[in-house]
């Protein structure tokens, strides 16, 4: 029984995997996790359109670090063309695999900016944006979701196959 995972070309040995939090997992921890042995670190989330834009702060979430084993850059945004720009960033930045955050529930993502969880509202869009990215990057491209925006719209079976249809490579 082999301990390692293929994301795309991408293979990933070991079985512990750090999940992206933000506010946590930052720079620093990762590197502490994957001195512990986690071979996939992500980072916190980024926020495509304040990525383009290089605003200091979420430059500093994406950054990806020199001694990690694996580079995963966890990104979320609204609109095709923020997730393609920040997609290109990430990959360029040395990115192994791109993790769009579907799943994300808190309120200040889900409200204002319309995005995280909130997306499983309106699947066409979710796929606008999964082809955006997938076709922006040559690195493989994950995502994260819940089973659905509530109890009474549990679409992420849809959702996965969907996505996967698209070019998702694995789905959390």
């Amino acid at each position: 029984m082999s301990n390692s995972v293929r994301i795309g070309d991408v293979e990933i040995g070991g079985r512990v995997w750090i999940a992206p939090m933000t506010g946590v997992s930052d720079l620093p921890f990762r590197r502490a996790a994957s001195r512990l042995g986690a071979p996939y670190v992500a980072t916190e989330m980024v926020a495509c359109s304040a990525f383009a834009a290089g605003r200091p702060d979420v430059v500093r979430r994406a950054a990806v670090g020199e001694g990690l084993p694996r580079m995963v850059v966890q990104l979320i945004g609204r609109t095709p063309e923020d997730m393609a720009a920040g997609a290109r960033l990430a990959a360029a930045a040395g990115a192994d695999v791109i993790d769009l955050n579907f799943g994300c529930p808190a309120r200040e993502v889900t409200g204002g900016a319309f995005a995280g969880s909130a997306l499983m509202r309106e699947p066409d869009l979710l796929f606008r944006l999964v082809e955006a990215v997938v076709d922006a990057v040559d690195v493989p491209v994950t995502l994260k979701m819940r089973l659905g925006w509530d109890d009474a719209s549990r679409n992420a079976p849809e959702i996965a196959a969907g996505a996967e249809a698209r070019g998702i490579k694995a789905i959390t």
